[in-house]
């Protein structure tokens, strides 16, 4: 038993012989060290000296402690010549030696027998944002290749990759953004919600062997219809966004647009025409991420014929966050109470002008004040307001009607001079 005690103890000091006698000292013999993940273990003595640690990389942990070939043990608190990944490898993944440095990489063993149709994508839809995830090992067991995932185009932004890591399984993930047309989404729509799709395309590894084919993954978000996703989904709707500054919490970024129903999830399109006398829908919102402390709030509304709201001949809509009641029919449905203002009046024309142009001053404001009612609420300056404004075309039947009797005029001006030719000819 004593001479198996002896042979350990021996074991032991052999080992930190064969660390010590390198050119690289213990940092004991010298005084001490410390290590950074940087640029690993210095001595005390002499930081321009590298040491090999002991109890010095407990904190680190990482191999870039060790000299080549040695792997920082957190069980043994010290450098071991047995292959110790930093930080530890995911479940599909082992450890491995690539050109002297510990490397966590597929395990492709886990895969044996699997085929295409193993691959599962994992999809994720968030109000901003669809993200699309694969097993990065079972893709590159299979023969293909991660880094080639690409959706409907190849502009930077549908190819944009990135690894990372989904209940210690490391995925290859890309992202899309729920919008008509990016990236060549498809978009429809019922009546209570809005379904954007697309194809993942993933293209296969530069080997000599070819053991599959390259592949396309369809995969698609639905989102209720509101007033947001409503817009993103319209392929040109008529719309302004600001940022709006508000002193401590940085930009808020603020829309409004014009809406068709009551429902707010129709919108307006560029250069659409809107008859005079239709209901139409303001709505404006604001992405803040605090909703416990703000609301939107939209202090007033003009409509100008040109793109001066100081215009002599502008309308007011809303003046003190409520209906100005000054010719137009205009009902405030929502206002100081949420991060939405909603906004409904009829429609009208400025005679002799193709636009009108609706500009709204609104403010970001702080639930703690008074947001709703009539009259100019608290504010700090210009510190959080904005204006916005839309250009859409009311289309007034006088103008209709009198670019119809040009029509007529001309079209019975061309058959009176037909018959004319008609008599002479005949």
């Amino acid at each position: 038993m004593g001479f198996l005690y002896v042979l350990v103890l021996v074991a032991v000091f052999l080992q930190k012989e064969a660390l010590s006698t390198s050119d690289t000292p213990m940092c004991s013999s010298c005084g001490g060290g410390y290590c950074t993940s940087d640029n690993g273990c210095s001595c005390y003595s002499d930081v321009t000296a590298t040491c090999v640690p002991e109890s010095e990389c407990a904190i680190v942990g990482t191999n870039i402690c060790c000299p080549t070939g040695y792997y920082w043990s957190s069980a043994d608190n010290c450098c071991t010549a047995t292959l110790i990944c930093n930080p530890s490898c995911q479940n599909d993944q082992i450890c491995k030696n690539v050109n002297g440095v510990a490397t966590c990489g597929c395990n492709t063993a886990l895969y044996s027998g699997m085929n295409t149709s193993s691959i599962a994508p994992l999809v994720k839809c968030e109000s901003s944002v669809m993200t699309v995830s694969l097993s990065k090992c079972l893709l590159e067991a299979l023969g293909y290749d991660s880094t080639t995932f690409q959706l409907n185009n190849n502009s930077d932004s549908c190819v944009n990759t990135y690894t990372q890591t989904i209940s210690n399984v490391t995925m290859q993930s890309i992202q899309a953004l729920p919008q008509t047309g990016w990236c060549g989404n498809e978009v429809a729509n019922d009546s209570l919600k809005v379904y954007y799709s697309n194809v993942l395309h993933i293209g296969i590894q530069n080997k000599s062997i070819i053991t599959v084919n390259p592949t396309n993954i369809s995969f698609s978000c639905s989102y209720n219809l509101t007033m947001q996703t409503s817009l993103a989904a319209a392929f040109k709707p008529s719309f302004n966004t600001v940022n709006i500054s508000v002193s401590g919490e940085g930009s808020i970024l603020t829309t409004m647009a014009a809406y068709w129903d009551q429902q707010y999830t129709t919108p307006v399109q560029d250069n659409q025409d809107v008859p005079v006398g239709s209901n139409i829908y303001l709505g404006i919102f604001s992405d803040a991420q605090d909703v416990s402390k703000f609301v939107l709030r939209t202090e007033s509304c003009y409509a100008t014929p040109d793109n001066n709201v100081n215009n002599v001949n502008r309308v007011a809509i809303v003046l003190g966050g409520c209906p100005a009641n000054q010719g137009i029919t205009a009902q405030v449905q929502e206002n100081g109470v949420s991060l939405e203002s909603r906004i409904q009046f009829n429609s009208f024309a400025f005679q002799g002008q193709p636009l009108v142009y609706i500009t709204c001053q609104v403010r970001m404001c702080d639930k703690n004040t008074t947001c709703t009612g009539c009259g100019a609420s608290r504010s700090n300056g210009d510190d959080g307001t904005a204006m916005l404004q839309i250009p859409l075309n009311f289309l007034d039947d006088f103008s209709s009607s009198a670019s119809n009797t040009v029509v007529s005029s001309r079209a019975l001006l061309v058959s009176s001079f037909l018959v004319y030719l008609s008599v002479k000819l005949f």
